[in-house]
């Protein structure tokens, strides 16, 4: 089965993960991690860029960094995609701050198989609305691009077919930050894959090169 949807669980519980894998493999590439920390330890080798649309099984009480706060910290380096939490017990305004940063669902533990696949139905078909949108918004722009300088020099770099970890060592700085600045120009611009983002470059390179400056080297 060719798989085109990624679901990422972060939970504690060992049992959780597994039979969440268990069930969802079937159906969705799938991760797995123990602890928000763990998750954002494994970003900078996660290729979200690869154009796969995602969604988040969250756990909502974790030792360490809870789920909101893991939320808060992706929103921070703009990684966004839709967030189901789980929890058993969670308070009423936890759950509000959770829906005000962005949560598309809850589901309460204990819950069956069936009721998670339903959520990420819903939650995929949120995921596809919004690139519809952004695809839109992208067909009726104008070539006037809102970037920064540092936006367009990974963009120029990347739209010439450099590695994430060529353009971190020509820029000197780390995946991490360049994987920052993939995830603005997603945002800014609609660009959901590599792909989407060279053609974007074929198109606007030389407005592209003048954001970049004068004297910045490609090569």
């Amino acid at each position: 089965m060719n798989k085109q949807q990624r679901v990422i669980i972060v939970d504690d519980e060992a049992d959780v993960r597994e039979g969440l894998e268990a069930w969802l493999s079937a159906d969705y590439l799938t991760a797995s991690f123990e602890s928000a920390e763990s998750f954002l330890q494994a970003i900078e080798d996660f290729e979200f860029e690869d154009g796969l649309p995602t969604c988040m099984l969250l756990d909502f009480q974790m030792p360490g960094m809870n789920g909101v706060e893991l939320q808060s910290v992706l929103q921070e380096i703009n990684i966004e995609f839709p967030i189901v939490f789980m929890s058993g017990n969670a308070k009423q305004a936890d759950i509000i701050n959770a829906w005000q940063g962005g949560a598309v669902d809850y589901l309460l533990k204990p819950f069956s198989a069936q009721k998670v696949t339903d959520y990420l139905i819903k939650a995929f078909a949120k995921t596809h609305q919004g690139r519809r949108t952004g695809a839109v918004q992208q067909d009726q722009a104008d070539c006037n691009i809102v970037i920064t300088q540092r936006e367009a020099q990974v963009l120029l770099l990347l739209g010439k077919g450099y590695q994430q970890s060529e353009v971190a060592q020509k820029l000197g700085i780390s995946v991490r930050t360049v994987k920052m600045y993939r995830n603005f120009l997603k945002n800014k611009l609609h660009l959901h894959s590599l792909i989407e983002l060279a053609r974007y470059y074929d198109k606007h390179h030389v407005s592209i090169r003048e954001i970049a400056g004068d004297g910045f080297v490609e090569g």
